[in-house]
């Protein structure tokens, strides 16, 4: 089709706000075209993606509309609908496709029609129809239906897996940030846990490990202590702006809602872009060309972080040392507070001259428990400015209240893990083949849920599973 027909095909495919305007039209290499259209604050938004023939391969509407439950409609009715839309737009789809599950997520339930082989579903085959509490299509994407993979002729025995476990598991202690949006705990927040860090995925016919783990012959990392902190450390308000460096040569060109955080972006007084471009490239460029970028806690008001995009180049050279200098004087000055949980993580060595930024890694440690969380500092070499800040995520009252002696020991989270471990036969893509295919293989899960275990809790023994 050409691309007047391609558009034309798109705007009947959703009903498009007056007030909306086109902000992105690109066309890629493959032949899809992708479309999408904001209000002017960008906050709502239509986005179509076709294939060179006008079918639907991605839909994706944003809008901040509140729906009521008095209003909600059943899954069954909600199902039909996805059904229906979906054979609206490919209408033989169910001869290959079978409704599989739905997932409920923040505003919509998710439906997923997938193609089954030895009923199981292939990973990115088939679709999912996103539908809201009104009835309403708000998210689309076709992967299509794949060549079926070839069926192994034998499986491992669970038994034998189990015992390859038994030897191959390592636990790690470790304190974690744990959100119930990822995994099943009651709050969110620090926890003192053991990390499953064993690689459990398995080919189905042969007892070894999908990936192959690549030993780094180099020496593993290693960490020192930060210079100790001044005496006499005065400790100064900054405003924002004086932090992130912000001048009169730049000016607030946006604000934006980021659930927890806000978002602000600042850029170069008198911007333009030099010609219309409405391909992605030329999206992100206006988005981002030239700009400076800040995430600030709606809870603290603090600075999470910011980013330069707007280059600034100056005549220093500054050796590495005299950057990492800089670094540390900057935390001092922002995050006293937490510098002394901080050290540095060494990098391998670089040719100095090759790059105008030094990057520094501090991770985080608490009670010889490290590597929970981490700050990074980027230092302009031809400037001795910040270019890059991430701050720490943890609050310092709370790490004060993780225990750090696990109740729970080594042996006993051992146990715990294979009392509860089963595992799952799925279809996983093959990413050693040049061309698309799929292999079957066994995954760790937990027995009861049926969900990958990542942790242990270390003072309850408790198993912690991923739920996305």
């Amino acid at each position: 089709m050409q691309k007047d027909e391609l558009k034309k095909r798109a705007l009947s495919i959703v009903s498009l706000p007056n007030h909306y305007k086109l902000i992105i039209e690109d066309y890629s290499e493959d032949e899809r075209v992708m479309f999408t259209w904001a209000n002017e604050q960008q906050d709502e938004s239509i986005t179509i993606e076709l294939d060179g023939t006008g079918h639907l391969i991605y839909l994706s509407i944003e809008n901040n509309d509140t729906v009521s439950v008095v209003d909600s409609l059943s899954i069954e009715e909600m199902r039909k609908i996805a059904e229906q839309f979906l054979l609206s737009h490919y209408p033989s789809a169910l001869e290959d496709l079978a409704f599989s599950k739905v997932k409920e997520l923040s505003r919509v339930d998710r439906f997923y029609f997938e193609q089954m082989v030895m009923d199981l579903p292939l990973e990115q085959a088939g679709c999912f129809v996103d539908v809201d509490a009104f009835g309403s299509i708000t998210g689309f994407r076709y992967y299509g239906v794949k060549t079926s993979p070839e069926i192994p002729s034998q499986l491992v025995s669970k038994e034998a897996l189990m015992e390859y476990v038994k030897n191959a598991l390592a636990l790690q202690l470790e304190i974690t940030n744990l959100s119930s949006d990822v995994y099943n705990v009651k709050k969110n927040g620090l926890q003192l846990v053991y990390e499953i860090t064993s690689f459990l995925h398995f080919k189905a016919d042969a007892l070894e490990p999908t990936l192959k783990v690549i030993h780094d012959e180099n020496e593993p990392e290693s960490y020192v202590a930060l210079p100790p902190s001044p005496a006499n450390l005065k400790v100064n308000d900054f405003t924002m702006e004086e932090i992130i460096g912000i001048t009169d040569e730049l000016e607030l060109i946006r604000e934006v809602d980021r659930g927890p955080d806000r978002g602000i972006v600042w850029r170069k007084r008198n911007w333009e872009m030099n010609d219309k471009d409405l391909s992605i490239n030329g999206f992100f460029k206006m988005q981002s060309e030239d700009t400076v970028k800040a995430i600030i806690s709606k809870k603290t008001g603090k600075l999470n972080s910011f980013a330069w995009i707007h280059k600034r180049l100056g005549n220093l050279q500054l050796s590495q040392e005299a950057c990492y200098q800089k670094a540390i004087d900057f935390l001092l000055k922002i995050i006293p507070d937490y510098y002394p949980y901080l050290q540095r993580l060494i990098q391998e060595d670089e040719e100095e001259d090759e790059r105008e930024t030094e990057s520094f890694i501090f991770p985080a440690h608490y009670q010889g428990i490290s590597n929970f969380d981490m700050v990074i500092v980027v230092v302009n070499r031809t400037t001795g400015l910040i270019d890059y800040f991430r701050g720490p995520n943890f609050n310092l009252d709370e790490l004060s209240q993780v225990p750090t002696v696990p109740a729970i020991s080594t042996e006993k989270a051992f146990r715990q893990f294979l009392e509860n471990v089963d595992f799952q036969l799925v279809w996983d893509k093959n990413y050693d083949d040049e061309i698309e295919s799929y292999q079957l293989v066994y995954i760790a899960c937990d027995r009861h849920t049926r969900l990958p275990i990542r942790y242990i809790d270390a003072t309850t023994g408790e198993i912690i599973v991923s739920n996305v």
